[in-house]
């Protein structure tokens, strides 16, 4: 009998800020909406309308220069950040607050306005290593790594001992597979800091991308007994292992879902070391606490799996099937399954519709394409 192919998931910078378009239209029009009761009586509508048009692309060129700050800072919708535009406004020579705002415009991915800010700081302060930093993490997030690497080799040359700095580089030349050197930095953090986690969970992961498992395995357990709540570490100590089919994995996999619950990835990846070890009962139960919470395509998916080539439970077989299927109509590899599920049952029919199905939303599926007898 044909068998599925079972699916895996995939763990492994004026004094002020210079505001986007988007934000100078909105705090207009919330000006206009406010002041227009009051103006209307003394100005006609239209040259009203023409002069705070004006005014709005005069402080476009203020916010720039420096020349004023008020225009641009009045009004927001977030009170968080108002409040950071509200201290700007009372000390619009302080770096500190711009590098304040910028974080707050990374964490909301609002990343030209958290670099436009980094270039304000900079500009009136650039010895500051910790700035370099921020500025860092802002270039990451557009895929800039060639600038983001001279703004952390800045903040390393003003801070040989700051750790995140030689830990944000050792980062970049993982990224790129420099693990020579990536490992050469978190040894430099780990000279100041010995007992930093992110610095061995990093070092597990340069040995893991290296394939030395067990150094990886080495590093992640002292990341582990230097900081019991690293849930990553946890979860790549269950790579590891699962991947040596080593029972370990199922300890490390709990200890994820204890810090994390509802963790889809930690569920799903216990499930999948239960079935590829070939414990089907505790596979079928960690799937179905999985899809309980998550409507997990992959879970369902292998739940047919498990009932079509283990259990030979054709119907209960084709019931988690069609759950992938109700997740994800062009999931082609279930429509597999359903095929084979009929080819065992004996309805040929069914089975070639599925099959069919199959090679309408991948022409080269393969295995459709066999079971059909096409070349």
């Amino acid at each position: 009998m044909q068998t599925s192919p079972i699916r895996n998931s995939n763990y492994d910078v004026g004094d002020v800020c210079i505001l986007s378009i988007a934000e100078r239209l909105n705090m207009f029009m919330e000006k206009l909406f406010i002041t227009f009761a009051h103006m209307i009586r003394t100005i006609p509508g239209i040259f009203l309308f023409s002069l705070l048009l004006l005014a709005s692309c005069g402080n476009e060129t203020k916010i720039k220069t420096g020349e004023t700050a008020e225009d641009s800072l009045t009004y927001t919708a977030a009170p968080e950040l108002k409040a950071i535009n509200d201290e700007i406004l009372a000390n619009p020579k302080n770096p500190d607050l711009y590098q304040k705002r910028a974080k707050y415009y990374l964490d909301n991915k609002s990343f030209d306005q958290g670099l436009a800010d980094m270039n304000r700081a900079l500009s009136l302060d650039s010895t500051k290593a910790e700035y370099y930093l921020t500025l860092s993490d802002l270039h990451f997030s557009v895929n800039n790594s060639g600038e983001a690497k001279k703004a952390l080799e800045k903040c390393v040359s003003l801070d040989s001992k700051n750790v995140d700095g030689l830990l944000k580089l050792a980062e970049l030349y993982l990224y790129v597979r420099k693990n020579d050197k990536s490992i050469e930095y978190i040894n430099q953090a780990l000279k100041i800091d010995q007992y930093n986690s992110k610095a061995y969970f990093m070092k597990g992961m340069n040995y893991k991308d290296l394939r030395d498992t067990a150094k990886a395995i080495s590093s992640m357990q002292t990341a582990v007994e230097q900081d019991q709540q690293y849930y990553n570490a946890y979860m790549q100590l269950g790579i590891l292992c699962a991947a040596q089919k080593n029972k370990l994995a199922v300890d490390y996999y709990k200890n994820a879902i204890k810090l994390q619950p509802k963790s889809s990835e930690a569920w799903y990846a216990l499930g999948k070391y239960y079935q590829d070890v070939q414990d089907w009962n505790n596979a079928i139960g960690t799937y179905t606490t999985l899809i309980s919470f998550d409507n997990n395509k992959n879970a369902f998916y292998n739940l047919g799996v498990i009932h079509l080539v283990a259990l030979k439970k054709y119907n209960k077989a084709l019931e988690f099937f069609t759950g992938a299927i109700n997740i994800d109509p062009k999931y082609t590899e279930a429509y597999y399954g359903r095929g084979l599920c009929y080819q065992d049952m004996n309805e040929g029919k069914k089975a070639i519709a599925e099959f069919q199905t199959c090679l309408s939303l991948d022409p080269e599926f393969t295995p459709a394409k066999t079971a059909l007898g096409l070349k």
